[in-house]
């Protein structure tokens, strides 16, 4: 069993990446079947926000002076010109209102949303909860498109930093206090600390002022989290073909929280959530995202005898980058999970769930003609997957998941993706397995005025897996 700093560093890991990746396996594509849950769990630090004394004010002044600091650091460090504002571009953001903004894929799918995910967590840190909290997003959102910069209001920005933001942000502020633990001291206590800020800098600041930090306290409440890590090779062929393929370096670290099937736990939002997180590397391009989803709300279902079902509404955001493609989603999604235990050795779990993309991206050939790098729009998705699991041996697994994005900013277009893998696993011991995935990557662009587009890119990946 690893020490809790050997825990700390990997939860580092989960967060260090920024963004995240094509998803390669049963767990987290997409999300409601994942082979970890039915694993042992270890207990984890947990600050109740009972503990923290609410305040409606501090969190409105924190959002407002975020949004000076980084504009002030625009404006007088980088020199940026769309931060040289005044009160006639504030009189004219009002008067012209709302357009879509030609901002690249990296600063509206990541960097917004991380900035509204701190518009969250001043709040969250000050004893705020969900529902509480999320105003706060959007206000920092609303002040800073209308106040900071002396381009119009974006409408993606409107949706992509707050919506986005407060899943990242409450993500972050769980696992923040999964890490902090005021019963320690020393060096062991400072880094704890000093993580946990890095993971929620709101949380990190408001704990400083209020002397958090360094007061001496009884271990906090535990609750349960797994970490699962892997690695192997990922290669992928591209248009699906096996003469142009390239081979990366697979760094994965997936967070379960909670039980998902112990729907009598989840008394607040993200009381149960699923966190993937991967890099794939090799010279010249890397392959990285996000796939994360948290419960809003969920309860058993009576479908068969024998079975254990789950009917939930779960709010998730999907984020893939690479030099082929881009994607983006950030969606609600009402799923349905069963679980069948065939014998006391086999079960059978699966799942369906159909989402509404609220704001969604893909790249585009024909999106520079408009002075972009992607297409922008809402949509919707589907996804189904099926898993068989042989205690004591492994599993067979397959999963699709598909999107369709209407493009309201860009070149004129329907956006089909679709995600598909079938793999299996064998276990080693009860922590350890080795596995292979096939997955595929497929496109379609029905365009109003460009020759309609399609293509594929396949992979084969290996890996090793080991739950902690």
């Amino acid at each position: 069993m690893i020490t809790d700093l050997h825990k700390i560093f990997l939860t580092i890991i989960l967060f260090g990446s920024n963004s995240f990746a094509q998803p390669n396996d049963k767990n987290f594509l997409p999300s409601g079947l994942s082979n970890e849950r039915s694993l042992n769990n270890y207990d984890s630090t947990f600050i109740s926000n009972s503990e923290v004394k609410k305040n409606y004010w501090l969190p409105a002044v924190e959002v407002i002076g975020l949004n000076f600091a980084v504009w002030g650091y625009h404006r007088y460090l980088s020199g940026e010109n769309w931060s040289n504002i005044s009160w006639e571009t504030i009189k004219n953001n009002f008067k012209y209102g709302f357009e879509w903004d030609a901002d690249g894929y990296l600063i509206n799918q990541f960097w917004h949303p991380y900035h509204g995910s701190n518009y969250y967590n001043s709040a969250r840190s000050n004893g705020l909860s969900f529902w509480e909290s999320a105003p706060y997003a959007f206000f920092g959102s609303l002040t800073w498109e209308y106040f900071f910069e002396n381009e119009r209001p974006s409408y993606n920005d409107i949706v992509n930093t707050p919506v986005t933001g407060i899943i990242l942000g409450e993500i972050s502020f769980r696992v923040s206090n999964l890490i902090i633990d005021e019963s320690t001291e020393g060096f062991e206590r400072f880094i704890r600390e000093f993580t946990s800020t890095l993971i929620d800098p709101m949380q990190g600041f408001n704990r400083f002022i209020r002397g958090d930090m360094w007061k001496n306290g009884l271990p906090n409440k535990r609750d349960k989290f797994n970490v699962v890590v892997s690695t192997g090779v990922h290669n992928v062929f591209f248009s699906n073909k096996f003469n142009n393929s390239k081979s990366y370096l697979a760094l994965r670290a997936d967070l379960i929280y909670g039980n998902e099937f112990s729907v009598s736990e989840h008394q607040k939002p993200f009381d149960y959530f699923s966190l993937h997180t991967e890099v794939n590397l090799t010279q010249g391009d890397n392959i990285v995202g996000i796939f994360a989803s948290g419960v809003l709300w969920d309860n058993k279902l009576k479908l068969f005898n024998h079975s254990n079902n789950i009917i939930g509404i779960y709010k998730e955001v999907d984020v893939y980058i690479n030099t082929v493609y881009k994607l983006s989603a950030t969606s609600v999604t009402g799923q349905i999970i069963n679980k069948i235990k065939f014998t006391p050795s086999t079960e059978m779990q699966n799942y369906f769930g159909l989402s509404a993309i609220l704001m969604g991206g893909t790249n585009s050939q024909y999106a520079s003609e408009y002075g972009k790098d992607y297409n922008i729009g809402p949509g919707a998705s589907g996804k189904i997957g099926l898993a068989l699991k042989f205690k004591d041996l492994g599993e067979v697994y397959s999963n699709y998941k598909r999107y369709w994005i209407h493009t309201l900013s860009g070149a004129d277009s329907e956006e089909f993706v679709g995600l598909f893998n079938f793999g299996l696993s064998y276990n080693l011991n009860s922590q350890t397995s080795i596995g292979l995935d096939y997955l595929l990557y497929e496109r379609f662009g029905d365009y109003k005025y460009f020759p309609d587009t399609q293509d594929a890119n396949s992979a084969l990946r290996m890996y090793i897996r080991h739950n902690i």
